[in-house]
């Protein structure tokens, strides 16, 4: 059964994944609340999860005219550095302060989609 939850919660986060929606959340809550990993381990599925999926839907939005290479590439060349402090940073952090640093970052994001989100158009 347990295999059956888990491949519904992969479904869904590569759904929500190609559609551009944030599904590591789904993934990284799943694996931290019922599959029992730490806050790092699950983090690093997360990420090895994300890239076929980041792949397929670079591909196909490529296809389709939606990626602007310069704005991508110039996004992607001054965030790497960031990716190695912020992967210093976690693990001096450790487990305990990135579980709950985790939990304060969805908590503001979801109080912020629920004043702002309402009433705007497109949404």
């Amino acid at each position: 059964m347990s295999w059956l939850v888990g491949g519904l919660v992969s479904f869904a986060s590569g759904l929500l994944g190609a559609l551009g929606m944030g599904a590591g959340t789904v993934l990284l809550l799943y694996l931290r609340l019922w599959g029992g990993m730490g806050q790092l381990e699950a983090q690093g599925v997360n990420l090895l999860f994300f890239l076929p999926i980041a792949l397929v839907s670079l591909v196909l939005h490529t296809r389709h005219h939606l990626v602007e290479w310069k704005i991508a590439l110039g996004g992607i060349l001054s965030g790497l550095p960031f990716v190695f402090l912020g992967a210093w940073v976690g693990k001096w952090l450790g487990t305990a302060w990135l579980g709950k640093g985790f939990a304060v970052l969805l908590l503001i994001i979801g109080i912020r989609e629920l004043i702002l989100g309402f009433g705007k158009k497109g949404r």
